[in-house]
């Protein structure tokens, strides 16, 4: 009885990681609504320049630092604006762990 359970849990398991792992973009704009505007313009740049290839940490350090540059955002407000972004980004690119 107890390997049967087991034979159907875990399945079910798997099945529910995988469909909680979809990448939710209009999820990702109802909680980037609550942003404030620092962080919404960090997530609209990162959202908006999709880097598959990329790890969101290293997209969102590129698109900071240019946003930095570019004088649209002041140095002492990146980091905090990045780590707010980030939790809407996460939803938007399905992430699920530490590593995304």
């Amino acid at each position: 009885m107890k390997k049967i359970i087991v034979g159907i849990a875990l399945p079910c398991l798997f099945l529910a990681q995988a469909v909680c792992a979809q990448p939710d973009r209009d999820g990702a704009r109802v909680c980037a609504a609550t942003l404030q505007p620092r962080a919404r313009l960090v997530f609209d740049a990162v959202l908006d320049n999709p880097q598959p290839g990329q790890t969101l940490r290293a997209a969102l350090e590129d698109k900071v630092r240019e946003l930095v540059f570019m004088d649209r955002l002041v140095r002492d407000a990146a980091r905090p604006a990045a780590e707010a972004a980030s939790q809407c980004l996460r939803i938007a690119r399905g992430c699920t762990g530490d590593a995304c």
